[in-house]
């Protein structure tokens, strides 16, 4: 049965959460004995201390856990993918999956990048972020966004997840009055992070990333065509993905346009991989969908595997 294979973006997960899945299971051993070679440093003792706005550290730490969920869904589950995707940072982990850059370029990307946005960030005049909400409806947020663009503020719609939850970026001091904005309209607000992203105003981040940090890597064609969350085109050419990784800076993300995605690869059904998110609420919706998390690896062995059709895999069938 054709399977659609989807990484989320950063999930907030901390240590405690994962550590002993990172510490104990034999597949993230793995991805981060590699990981401490590449880096130079122990990742798992850096990630239990790091902040979620330790770019480099939480990235890699996060790309080794989804990695290593993914290393196991593919002994122990019957896959059959036609299709991978992720939503920002986690189509950069399904691109890892997929062949198109090996594991180790993965983390050099990772590496390099948080380097890159880092002065990029800290070098603007207005400091930019991206401003997380619920409760609002698309029309909403459409809305407000241009009363602010009218009254001169620099705010962009960053993100459409489904019809309630969303991200505007923009000047820091302008998505302080667009929370405001958000609470009068009976929105909830979530979180306030410190960089901009997936909007036009970090056009020249993107150029430079390009430059600096992805054109010195090493692109390979897909092993599985890949779902651009920017186009909802299915890709394949390492040059078409190494540009949508890119484009995905300064594109809104749709969820509706993964949906269409979704639908024009004939997946059946679809395998989330990563710690538990709103995406499997979200894919679940198009293709019935199972979450491959750290909780369901570790109970394997006694509860057997709970399928996108509802059928628990017991151990025994796919040992």
């Amino acid at each position: 049965m054709a399977d659609a294979i989807y990484f989320p973006g950063l999930v907030p997960t901390t240590f405690p959460t994962i550590a002993s899945f990172l510490q104990e299971n034999e597949y993230a051993q793995e991805r981060l004995r590699i990981a401490d070679e590449v880096l130079g440093y122990s990742l798992i003792s850096a990630y239990e201390h790091a902040e979620i706005y330790d770019w480099e550290v939480y990235e890699a730490g996060y790309m080794a856990l989804t990695l290593a969920l993914a290393d196991w869904a593919d002994d122990h589950l019957d896959l059959s993918p036609v299709v991978f995707g992720g939503q920002s940072f986690g189509a950069i982990i399904g691109s890892v999956y997929a062949g198109v850059l090996s594991y180790e370029d993965g983390l050099r990307l990772v590496r390099e990048s948080a380097k890159v946005e880092v002065d990029y960030f800290e070098g603007l005049a207005e400091p930019l972020g991206c401003f997380f909400f619920y409760r609002l409806d698309g029309a909403a947020v459409d809305r407000l966004v241009a009363r602010c663009q009218a009254e001169g503020r620099k705010v962009e719609a960053s993100i459409y997840l489904d019809n309630s939850v969303h991200a505007v970026s923009g000047v820091m001091a302008d998505l302080e009055y667009f929370r405001e904005l958000v609470r009068e309209e009976g929105g909830f607000p979530f979180y306030l992070m410190n960089r901009a992203e997936h909007c036009t105003m970090v056009t020249s981040l993107r150029q430079r990333l390009e430059s600096e940090v992805y054109r010195k890597l090493n692109w390979r064609p897909a092993r599985v065509p890949m779902l651009s969350d920017v186009t909802g085109e299915l890709i394949t050419d390492p040059e078409a993905i190494m540009a949508d990784l890119l484009d995905g800076w300064v594109t809104p993300v749709r969820w509706s346009t993964v949906v269409e995605g979704i639908r024009r690869s004939k997946a059946q059904q679809a395998y989330i991989i990563g710690p538990r998110n709103m995406f499997s609420r979200l894919t679940g919706d198009t293709v019935p969908t199972a979450v491959v998390t750290p909780k369901a690896v570790q109970e394997y062995l006694d509860k057997g595997f709970a399928g996108p059709r509802g059928r628990v895999l017991p151990a025994a069938a796919s040992a």
